[in-house]
């Protein structure tokens, strides 16, 4: 999410990973290469899916993937708080635009531990 890109996993059945990743473009396009590397990720970190065959990987264009406010002083802060709750509530109901489905194989040992 810090790169304006976020990846969620929607399922996972019959050794293939089903990925969302909404993606602002404004650091990184959406490409099946960043497609693949989402995927590898989260087989590499995630036990459950080290047997993963392949993936699908849907893409959607937002405006907004999250954000981290470090070491800010709330108090002293409240209006710029109060912007990021509004703009983190406004991206809920945005509608997401449908870039493209990405899908492909793991080849034998692409993805290692």
């Amino acid at each position: 999410m810090f790169a304006g890109c976020a990846s969620n996993l929607e399922r996972y059945e019959d050794g293939i990973i089903y990925l969302r990743i909404e993606n602002t473009e404004k650091r990184f396009p959406s490409s099946h290469e960043r497609a693949l590397q989402y995927a590898h990720d989260w087989v590499r970190f995630n036990e459950e899916l080290k047997d993963a065959k392949g993936f699908v990987v849907t893409m959607f264009k937002t405006t907004f993937t999250g954000c981290a406010v470090p070491g800010v002083d709330f108090v002293d802060n409240l209006d710029m708080i109060k912007q990021l709750v509004q703009l983190v509530k406004s991206s809920r109901n945005e509608k997401k635009e449908l870039i493209t489905i990405y899908s492909g194989m793991f080849a034998v040992g692409d993805v290692t531990p």
